[in-house]
């Protein structure tokens, strides 16, 4: 299953960078919006992708207490027999209290809330979360995309750093698609 969703996470993340590419190229402004408006949904599908991918990894660690496998399966917590066991009915956390209990739990350095990029990415998600559930007219620019798409990135890239020791795999290609449709 890992590689399944390390296979996924990446050609999500990569059609995210395309749509966004799409958008800058498309004459038609209705056009642009969908493209701009799929490129942040395609990347918050890839860094959430990424983190569960990163959780799963993580859960199979030695010496975890039920509450952190909880939050890294997002299973919830029941008292069976006398003792906390994670059961297998779906409990979501958000995904910035998931990406700050990775960074807490799992990375040197704790949570980069000093970093500009750690902001932007709250700013996504309130934009993401605007467009999902929608309550009034929500216009996304060229320039709010590309800082959200940036910040994703550098969110990825921390957490590979603080992980694994080492960058996240495209980082250095930055926003540019290896896709071509």
């Amino acid at each position: 299953m890992a590689e399944r969703i390390d296979e996924l996470s990446s050609q999500l993340w990569e059609q995210a960078k395309q749509f966004s590419e799409k958008a800058k190229a498309e004459a038609d402004p209705k056009g642009q919006a969908a493209y701009r408006n799929a490129a942040l949904m395609l990347g918050f599908c890839a860094l959430e992708a990424h983190l569960n991918a990163l959780a799963e990894e993580s859960a199979m660690r030695t010496g975890l207490g039920v509450l952190e496998k909880s939050i890294l399966t997002e299973r919830d917590v029941a008292l069976d027999a006398g003792k906390f066991t994670v059961t297998n009915r779906l409990k979501i956390y958000r995904l910035e209290d998931r990406l700050e209990f990775l960074f807490v739990n799992f990375a040197r350095g704790g949570v980069p809330k000093g970093e500009k990029w750690w902001a932007q990415v709250k700013e996504g998600i309130r934009l993401r979360n605007e467009l999902v559930h929608p309550k009034a007219g929500f216009a996304l620019t060229e320039a709010a995309l590309e800082r959200n798409l940036l910040a994703i990135l550098e969110c990825l890239n921390a957490l590979y750093l603080g992980i694994y020791r080492k960058r996240f795999p495209s980082y250095q290609r930055g926003l540019d698609s290896q896709l071509t449709f």
